[in-house]
């Protein structure tokens, strides 16, 4: 039997959280970087097929209207375009990312301290 203690089902969601959170980072920046490009529109990160895959997983349906639905924007790597507010705002965009940075550190912390705990009972240390 293979004991895998360095890939847990809960590393795995932590991890996957800070990819979440990197695309998210990429999306900002690439908003910031097209600031004064009059003909860019805004890009957002599409967490939709994320859900629905997790969704899937898990088991869980959609059974009531207002549930969250599948986007039907158009995506390409993970980004789509915001249709909504297609015009970059700075304001909004360093709002996005300070929002992110604090939501990126959590997670990292939570996945550090996941990973702590490991260290600390295979070394035999109390935490």
């Amino acid at each position: 039997m293979k004991i895998n203690l360095f890939s847990t089902q809960q590393a795995q969601k932590l991890k996957q959280t800070l990819h979440a959170y990197e695309l998210q980072y990429k999306a900002i920046s690439t908003n910031i970087a097209n600031l004064n490009n009059s003909s860019f529109q805004r890009v957002k990160t599409d967490f939709h097929e994320m859900l629905a895959s997790r969704m899937d997983q898990s088991g869980l349906k959609t059974t009531h209207s207002k549930h969250i639905q599948p986007s039907s924007g158009s995506s390409v790597g993970g980004l789509e375009v915001d249709k909504e507010n297609p015009r970059v705002d700075m304001s909004r965009e360093m709002a996005d990312l300070a929002e992110n940075q604090i939501r990126y550190e959590f997670v990292s912390r939570a996945l550090r301290q996941h990973y702590s705990g490991l260290s600390a009972a295979i070394l035999g240390r109390n935490n």
